[in-house]
């Protein structure tokens, strides 16, 4: 029998993927600021490198102007022996600025997320490679490429020794 946690984690995920397939919002115009976004990254707990130490993970947000929502799920293989799941909700500028709440299988967590497009930061670190503080256009950095990279740090309420960093590459729908 599912607990009532991944009951709930599977309602709001399921509730972001309607959202984000609808017909009426295709991803391919620039000015568009909501997406689903599936993440895969890479941890590291800021408090201890031995305990739980490196980890691995994977999220699912959706984000839409200021309002984001979605769920996913940490992993210290040197540190715990459960997966820790999480489920957030949040505020914040687009999605290059989210500041989430979540409750997950730990307790309560506060997060901040960032996400930008893999191609503006190519196009970006081009310009700042040959000394141009331009930022780039919307013609040098394919507005239309779903790929996306993420920054993100956790902070666990009762669990300082979870409260980590991360880094990943992930996909925008």
């Amino acid at each position: 029998m599912p607990s009532l946690l991944k009951k709930l984690t599977t309602v709001a995920l399921a509730t972001c993927a309607f959202q984000a397939t609808a017909a009426d919002r295709p991803i391919q115009f620039p000015d568009y600021n909501s997406a689903l976004t599936i993440t895969g990254f890479a941890t590291q707990s800021l408090h201890s490198t031995h305990t739980p130490g490196w980890g691995i993970g994977g999220d699912a947000v959706y984000s839409r102007d200021f309002f984001n929502q979605g769920g996913g799920f940490v992993y210290f293989p040197e540190g715990t022996d459960d997966p820790i799941f999480n489920v957030y909700i949040g505020s914040g500028y687009k999605r290059y600025a989210q500041l989430q709440y979540g409750f997950g299988t730990e307790g309560e967590l506060y997060r901040f997320r960032s996400e930008n497009d893999l191609a503006y930061l190519w196009v970006l670190a081009r310009h700042l490679m040959k000394l141009d503080l331009s930022l780039p256009t919307r013609y040098e950095n394919y507005p239309n490429n779903r790929w996306v990279v993420l920054f993100s740090a956790e902070k666990y309420d009762n669990r300082h020794y979870l409260d980590n960093v991360s880094v990943g590459l992930g996909l925008r729908y």
